[in-house]
Order: structure tokens, then C-alpha cells, then sequence
């Protein structure tokens, strides 16, 4: 089946079953994994590296759905492309990547507690690349051993603040770091700040 063909035929599918996901988040935990499995299979036959997040605020008119490269750049076209095919429906709204959410939250990841506005980070300097944005994220507690702890808990709340576009294509480098004793020369700043440190590197207003 060719990309055109695979697209229209999720598609076709999604408007033909789309009821059934409009209130998938309030069905029991049963029903919503077998709903979620079925989406996501549906998926997977046009993209296999893309993944579908279902939800927005209990008020709004339309349910959003989301369809996400799990921050891997190298899929983001297919996200772009599948999005720009996406039929008009009065009870949905297609989204491209994870939305910027803001801040003041917390998440919980690995049993530990990440809150942006209690992590610094340390911006890094690059002469040769004035634009570009380097850090290091602190943890006072950081332990290599826990390395993939805290970059899985890192990333879930870049995708929050950021977005899932802007975490992936706006960071050039980024790194966990134990927190330094002598942490006050190096100019750090509040994860929840990180927004506005990146326009400014990037010169947007």
C-alpha cells in the first residue's frame, strides 16, 4: 500500500469509528486499553513510529487528538503529512506533536518528583554558534545508575513546557548533571524559564 493510499485508508477508518473514542477517557480501564490497542494498530498500518494521544479539556466542543513522533525528528514529515490529510469533523481537532502545556505542574516519573520550577538548568556557551542552546539540567540527587530515570522524567517535562516540536528542534545539547557545589557562578536559571531562554537565544520576541 503506497503512503497516499495507507493515509486515506486511517483515515476512512477513524471517521468510520471515531464515536467510539470521543469519550474513551471515561470507559473502564479495560475498554480504553482494547480501544487504545485497536487505534493504535490502525496506526501503525500507515506509520508504525507514530502514536496517538486522545483527550483536551473536559468543556471544549471538540475532543483533540494529537498524533506524536515521540520526539524522534526523523518522523516528524510523517506527522506533518498525516495531519495536513486529516478530514474536517465538527467533534475533533488534529494536532501535529505534543502542544506546549505551560508550567506550574509536576509529574512523577521512575518514583521521583520532577517540578520546573524547582530544577535549575545551566545554560552552556558556545562562541562559534551564538544561537544555539546548550544545557545542563541539575539534579541535587543526580546518580549515574539513575541516568535514564532522570532523563525520561527530564524530557516528559520539556515536552510539557515546550512542546514536543520545540523540545526536539530547538535544543542543540542537552545533558543531566549532578547540581554543582559552586552552582551560583554559572548563571542558572529555573527549568519554567527555559521558554523564554530559548527565544532569547533564538531571537524571537
Amino acid at each position: 500500500m503506497g503512503n497516499a493510499q495507507s493515509i486515506k485508508a486511517f483515515w476512512d477508518w477513524f471517521q468510520k469509528n471515531h464515536h467510539q473514542y470521543l469519550f474513551v477517557n471515561q470507559v473502564d480501564a479495560q475498554e480504553k486499553d482494547r480501544l487504545l490497542g485497536e487505534f493504535v494498530r490502525q496506526l501503525h498500518r500507515h506509520h508504525e513510529h507514530l502514536f496517538p494521544l486522545i483527550g483536551g479539556h473536559p468543556d471544549a466542543k471538540k475532543t483533540e487528538l494529537i498524533i506524536s513522533a515521540e520526539g524522534i525528528k526523523e518522523y516528524f514529515p510523517a506527522v506533518e503529512e498525516l495531519i495536513a490529510a486529516a478530514p474536517g469533523m465538527e467533534d475533533w481537532e488534529f494536532i501535529a506533536f505534543k502542544p506546549p502545556m505551560g508550567t506550574g505542574f509536576s509529574i512523577q516519573y521512575g518514583g521521583k518528583d520532577f517540578d520546573p520550577e524547582k530544577i535549575i538548568f545551566i545554560p552552556l556557551r558556545n562562541d562559534q554558534y551564538p544561537g544555539s542552546v546548550g544545557i545542563h539540567i541539575c539534579y541535587p540527587d543526580y546518580q549515574d545508575t539513575e541516568r535514564n530515570i532522570f532523563m525520561g522524567g527530564t524530557y516528559l517535562i520539556l515536552d510539557t513546557i515546550l512542546g514536543e516540536r520545540s523540545t526536539t528542534l530547538d535544543i542543540d545539547y542537552l545533558d543531566v548533571v549532578k547540581t554543582p557545589p559552586d552552582v551560583t557562578k554559572y548563571g542558572y536559571r529555573q527549568l519554567s524559564k527555559l521558554r523564554e531562554y530559548i527565544d532569547q537565544k533564538k531571537n524571537r520576541k
